[in-house]
């Protein structure tokens, strides 16, 4: 059985930059990401996927990420054994995953919250993965 999941690079810059101005509006001390770190946030996401995809290895046939383009920038093509996950679900768990790698890597030498995020999400990609089966 076959997924395909495409995602927006827009819903996980969305996704940073709001979480990214809850946590200024709070500390006078701290840069609030804004649509003008863009690019630099994209490089960081891509990171992210690649990060999530060594860890993805067994499921993923075919991936793409292309923050060049207007919609549907990363695309996962998945294959399992058996009943497949929801997607709904895994695509907001990936998400918030690669939102949180990106705030890690911009926030994380001052606050380790979103390196445990980032974990807490990745696992959770992986949790929905491991209750399908491994393709044969």
């Amino acid at each position: 059985m076959k997924m395909t999941l495409k995602i927006n690079l827009d819903a996980v810059l969305d996704r940073i930059y709001a979480e990214s101005a809850w946590r200024a509006a709070y500390r006078n001390d701290v840069y609030t990401l804004t649509p003008d770190n863009e690019r630099m946030l994209a490089l960081k996401v891509g990171q992210g996927l690649n990060e999530l995809l060594a860890r993805m290895a067994g499921y993923v046939t075919a991936w793409n990420y292309n923050p060049n383009t207007l919609q549907d920038n990363i695309m996962l093509q998945l294959r399992f054994g058996g009943s497949l996950p929801d997607e709904g679900i895994l695509k907001a768990a990936i998400i918030e995953a690669l939102a949180f790698y990106a705030l890690l890597q911009f926030y994380g030498e001052r606050d380790t919250c979103y390196g445990t995020a980032w974990r807490k999400h990745r696992a959770h990609v992986v949790v929905l993965l491991c209750r399908t089966e491994l393709p044969a």
